[in-house]
């Protein structure tokens, strides 16, 4: 059985589920604190299921948007600074003040990842004395074509360690866009929640082990599926807003759609999403209108318009999550998914282990191009594997090649997704289903 927990503040919301069987519906409970009633939830369950839960995955992306960004020194490597302030990179108005300094470092790559100038590493050691004796404790780093080559980021990221091996580092080749601003964007958001997400992974490994200490522990992420839980201290940014991807993942469990349309509607509004082979589809960037865009791999879910195209060749299921459900759903829907149940937390409970590649190779020719990318799929399936997936129930989820726009054209962009589980569970036989395109 598997355990799907969302926390916020000081409430803890679980589910139990079975298969596709939810034997223990959503139950909240409220503490003094968030410990508390983590470990409340957990000791009844224990109580109820004994040792039986084998799963636990937590939604911890309320407790990250909730919390206050620590502060950060934002490291940038391009051939020379801005010429002026009209050049530099605007970060949105939420994450902007979290950076405490800005230090330019000259250096950086092109796309095909040859050298635009030599890194200035003599320089920036001048200034790193200054970095680790301050107060601030976490640093991003982002250099110009580090989708191509990430030697200066690493080598600005070793110099730090080398002196103060305490400081949290995130690099922006951690994170793929093709615009620096959203690197250095994602990079800086990602380091300043790195505090959080450790203090939420100690806090979750500690009651886990406590109630379940067999129980396999991870984070849900934004993308449908999850991540061991020690990686929430590495990349908490992938854990700040999951409940889209697990409403339209819990949805398509409970109604059996693999591959298909989810359509919710909420008291919010109604909202739609799409899965492929057992996953919510996912963009690799989260956009925020004009604003810097979030490097994370995150589930594509659009408002419901009157104009939504029906097609009869695609599965879909409606589920009516709204509080009061006297009259019908809007725009005519029906639902199909009979009770009200709070999706989101089965998709936490079901979620596979997930991972992605997504790079740029230098091509030159359709052979080429077929062994470069049959190679991204490898190595995603190892990345799953090395997750903790059991080499025998890994697949791939997305396998796509991009031309770069404005680009060399032997430069493409490789973007795979592989996801799977520990056991051969009733959940993985779910998306092995939807990997042979059928209904199980």
């Amino acid at each position: 059985m598997r355990l799907g927990l969302r926390l916020q503040e000081t409430r803890c919301r679980s589910l139990v589920l079975d298969g596709r069987n939810i034997v223990s519906a959503a139950r909240e409970i409220h503490a003094d604190s968030l410990v508390e009633a983590l470990d409340s939830a957990l000791s009844g369950i224990r109580r109820e299921f004994g040792s039986g839960i084998t799963d636990i995955t937590a939604d911890v992306g309320r407790v990250l948007a909730a919390r206050k960004l620590a502060d950060v020194v934002a490291v940038r490597i391009s051939p020379r600074p801005p010429a002026d302030a009209f050049h530099v990179a605007g970060l949105p108005a939420l994450v902007e003040p979290a950076v405490s300094r800005t230090v330019h470092v000259c250096g950086g790559h092109d796309m095909r990842g040859r050298l635009l100038a030599p890194l200035d590493l003599e320089a920036f050691l001048t200034a790193l004395p200054g970095i680790v004796s301050g107060d601030v404790r976490n640093v991003a780093i982002t250099s110009v074509g580090s989708t191509a080559s990430r030697e200066h980021e690493t080598r600005i990221a070793d110099a730090i360690l080398s002196n103060d091996s305490e400081m949290r580092i995130s690099i922006s080749s951690d994170f793929f866009s093709s615009t620096f601003r959203d690197r250095d964007y994602t990079a800086i958001l990602n380091s300043a929640l790195m505090e959080t997400g450790e203090e939420l992974a100690a806090v979750l490994e500690a009651a886990g082990r406590r109630h379940f200490p067999a129980a396999t522990l991870s984070f849900a992420r934004n993308d449908g599926g999850r991540a061991p839980l020690p990686r929430l201290a590495m990349m908490p940014v992938h854990g700040l807003r999951p409940e889209p991807a697990m409403a339209t993942l819990g949805a398509a469990t409970l109604a059996s759609v693999p591959d298909g349309e989810v359509i919710l509607c909420t008291d919010s509004g109604v909202s739609v999403g799409y899965t492929r082979r057992g996953l919510p589809a996912a963009n690799s960037l989260i956009r925020q209108g004009y604003e810097a865009s979030l490097a994370s791999n995150a589930a594509i879910v659009d408002s419901y318009t009157p104009n939504h195209p029906t097609r009869p060749d695609v599965a879909s299921v409606v589920a009516d999550l709204r509080a009061d459900q006297k009259t019908p759903p809007p725009f005519g829907l029906i639902a199909t998914l009979p009770a009200a149940e709070d999706v989101a937390l089965v998709g936490s409970a079901a979620a596979p282990l997930t991972s992605w590649i997504d790079r740029l190779e230098t091509v030159s020719g359709r052979t080429d191009l077929q062994a470069v990318q049959r190679r991204a799929e490898e190595d995603a399936q190892s990345a799953a594997v090395q997750l903790g997936a059991n080499p025998g129930q890994t697949r791939i989820i997305e396998s796509n090649v991009f031309a770069m726009p404005y680009g060399n054209p032997g430069i493409v962009r490789i973007r795979v997704q592989a996801a799977g589980g520990e056991t051969p569970s009733d959940a993985e036989q779910f998306l092995a289903a939807g990997a042979r395109g059928a209904t199980p």
